[in-house]
């Protein structure tokens, strides 16, 4: 029960590396404020658990890249904007709170481990011990927020100005990803201030919470609190998995209906020469595996895996379907891309990284069959379809 919600915070970490990490290295902004976030739950949590403030004073040695948190998000949300791994300069610029903490907190540093843990568990015997040079810990703590809570509100105006001179594309883009932090952060916050509003009334000193204090912290309270930010990300599905299954069972029922019926002049046609078991065997494994996603799909996969000989695959194509492989393997691909995009992947994922997930070597050869399909760019057709 105790390490329940760290596993998931690691999972949740795992899933957005995995699924973004080859499209927008960007992500790993989010990841570190994840798991940064999570260690400091999970400490309270083991403290008023265990009684034991040993765990509690090995992630404060941590607390200077709680300052990080803010700067991240916004270079998270201006990752998302470009569609690709933004860092300059100033990020090193953003990062020098997390020094002078850092300096700040030599005297803590200096300290024997023993005198470490009672300096953060005991008050009247933390008076004798110094463990700053400037500020306190209180003073440290609300400098972080305030200075975490500057970024989130100068993140959400830069993408709000982003929406509002951008075209269509921009706004869309922008309204998804508010979409998607309001959901976590409301899934988040709130419970988090029920949390603490229970935690106060059984405070000695009002509106105060003494977390070391066991009669004044319910233990189920920080439990609940530590397994919201894990699964908050699970409401938003498509985000966590990058959409690689984007479309519903309804949305793809509604595809394939409405494509049958827009096709059925072409399949009744098609139905008049004799399907063979090679051709029944191939079109299944092509609809239920979809390997052309894969860069390096060929002929030679389908015979493997099926176990049919090369020649009887390529005839397969050439004198059943009479379409030349490359070109069959490419309108599938075209069509996984446009299904993509009409399914809003392209907010969150740049055109390089759909073509990617489409199957396509590059994005050249991707704009190349984009066009002989539609006669136009994909950004164009987005901008004219979607």
């Amino acid at each position: 029960m105790l390490y329940t919600s760290i596993i998931l915070v690691l999972l949740v970490a795992f899933f957005f590396i995995v699924n973004h990490w080859n499209q927008n290295r960007g992500v790993a902004y989010l990841v570190f404020i994840i798991l940064d976030k999570a260690l400091t739950q999970f400490s309270l949590l083991v403290l008023n658990t265990t009684q034991d403030a040993t765990t509690f004073t090995l992630v404060y040695h941590l607390s200077p890249l709680i300052v990080l948190q803010g700067p991240f998000f916004l270079y998270y949300l201006k990752s998302l904007m470009k569609g690709e791994f933004v860092w300059n300069k100033r990020l090193l610029l953003f990062s020098i709170p997390t020094l002078l903490f850092l300096i700040n907190l030599i005297p803590f540093y200096s300290l024997p481990f023993e005198n470490r843990v009672v300096y953060l568990s005991e008050p009247l015997l933390s008076q004798y011990l110094k463990g700053y040079l400037f500020l306190s810990l209180k003073q440290q703590y609300l400098f972080i927020s305030v200075y975490n809570t500057a970024f989130v509100i100068y993140g959400v105006w830069f993408i709000n100005q982003l929406k509002a001179g951008g075209g269509i594309y921009i706004k869309k883009k922008v309204t998804v990803l508010f979409t998607r932090i309001f959901i976590v952060s409301f899934l988040t916050i709130i419970p988090g201030l029920v949390v603490v509003f229970l935690l106060s009334l059984h405070s000695k000193q009002t509106g105060m919470i003494d977390f070391f204090n066991p009669d004044a912290v319910n233990t189920n309270y920080l439990y609940f609190q530590s397994l919201v930010l894990p699964i908050s990300f699970f409401f938003v599905p498509n985000w966590l998995y990058n959409e690689k299954e984007p479309l519903s069972f309804l949305d793809n029922f509604l595809l394939t209906w409405k494509k049958v019926t827009s096709e059925h002049a072409k399949t009744s046609a098609d139905d008049s020469f004799e399907k063979s078991t090679d051709f029944a065997r191939i079109i299944a494994y092509i609809e239920t595996e979809k390997p052309y996603v894969k860069t390096q799909f060929s002929l030679h996969d389908i015979s493997q895996a099926l176990n049919i000989p090369h020649n009887r695959v390529t005839n397969f194509f050439n004198k059943q379907l009479k379409v030349p492989f490359p070109t069959y393997r490419n309108k599938l691909r075209i069509e996984h891309a446009t299904n993509l995009l009409r399914s809003g992947t392209h907010l969150t994922t740049s055109i390089e990284g759909i073509a990617e997930m489409s199957g396509f070597k590059s994005k050249s050869i991707f704009y190349k069959t984009f066009k002989e399909a539609y006669g136009t760019t994909p950004v164009d057709w987005i901008k004219e379809n979607l």
